[in-house]
């Protein structure tokens, strides 16, 4: 396996991340800069892995069903975090490349989190944040803990890899939130969109946080978000919409060995199509090139989006990115035994 090593400085790296939004920049250093954007993401494919390995080790001994995959960050959710953050530099985003455990109980999520930073391992811990002792405003809970890698290849030190750890009910609610964005043209997940969309997924996931006997963020005195999720989702018929929001799958292959592969999914046709492409490792080089191709077309065409990640399994694909398979079903099952009754 050859895997990608950055061909520019982190000086040019910075630069080229502030030519993707100065809107004066033309379409020859535009064009230019994505290429360094392509490659710098791709070079982060083997600190990622090595990050990877080390926690998959250290899930096994908490959660055996757990899914763990990976996956590189999109350039619209480059560019949205560069623009929404004037200080932000390429080369010091800190979740370029991302590996995500899903664990069955919050408890678990919990242990594994200290399992993980009290680990000998050799990377080196730069920032941890815990959303779900102290949820995000939006409503977003779960682990973060951000790693430099430290290992053998020299090439690739320090380099930012960021874990995920969240429990099935937590991803249950980012998936839902994801979804709605895709279908409904929002960007909820960084707290722009409908207003009441917005509120209900802050009161839906205190009521989840209930469910888990945990912290259910800063809810505004006097307000019962109970009450407001049942009202809100009756408003928006929130049942009725995620359930609408279905995709067709056409799946080029199948795969079931439990060997680490990458797939490109393109989401297509107005979100009405998916469709799932397979790498193996040893032919990174060549999804990351497709990566880039596919993602200039997301430029231009507002129906289309793509993304590149890594998984054991089409299962273990579906289960951490249901996103972008419309899959709401684990979302529907909870907020049901939250407002059900107030529905009918």
């Amino acid at each position: 396996m050859v895997w990608a090593i950055s061909e520019y400085s982190k000086k040019v790296v910075m630069r080229a991340g502030e030519t993707l939004i100065d809107e004066l920049s033309t379409e020859d250093e535009i064009s230019k800069a994505m290429d360094i954007l392509s490659n710098w993401r791709a070079a982060h494919a083997y600190p990622m892995h090595s990050v990877l390995m080390t926690l998959r080790g250290q899930v096994k001994n908490v959660d055996e069903k757990a899914v763990v995959v990976q996956r590189l960050k999109r350039t619209p959710s480059i560019f949205g975090k560069l623009k929404r953050f004037p200080d932000m530099k390429l080369h010091r985003m800190q979740d370029i490349s991302g590996c995500r455990a899903i664990l069955n109980l919050v408890r678990d999520v919990e242990r594994l989190d200290v399992q993980i930073r009290e680990s000998r391992t050799q990377h080196k811990l730069h920032n941890f944040h815990n959303y779900i002792a102290e949820p995000k405003a939006s409503g977003y809970r779960g682990i973060h803990l951000v790693y430099k890698y430290n290992g053998k290849k020299v090439e690739y030190q320090d380099y930012f890899v960021e874990i995920q750890l969240r429990s099935k009910i937590q991803h249950a609610w980012a998936t839902a939130v994801e979804i709605v964005d895709t279908f409904t043209k929002q960007a909820l997940k960084t707290s722009r969109g409908n207003q009441d969309w917005l509120d209900f997924f802050i009161y839906a996931s205190a009521e989840f946080a209930k469910l888990e006997k945990r912290p259910i963020g800063p809810i505004p005195e006097g307000i019962d978000s109970l009450v407001e999720a049942k009202r809100l989702a009756k408003k928006l018929n929130v049942i009725v919409k995620l359930n609408a929001f279905a995709v067709t799958a056409d799946y080029i292959t199948k795969k079931h060995d439990g060997k680490t592969d990458y797939f490109l999914l393109e989401l297509t046709d107005h979100a009405t199509k998916i469709q799932v492409s397979q790498y193996p490792t040893a032919r990174f080089d060549a999804a990351t090139k497709a990566y880039a191709e596919r993602e200039k077309q997301a430029k231009v065409d507002l129906t289309y989006d793509v993304v590149l990640v890594a998984a054991s399994s089409m299962h273990a694909l579906k289960s951490a990115y249901p996103n972008y398979f419309a899959d709401s079903k684990d979302f529907l099952k909870y907020i049901r035994r939250v407002i059900e009754p107030a529905i009918g």
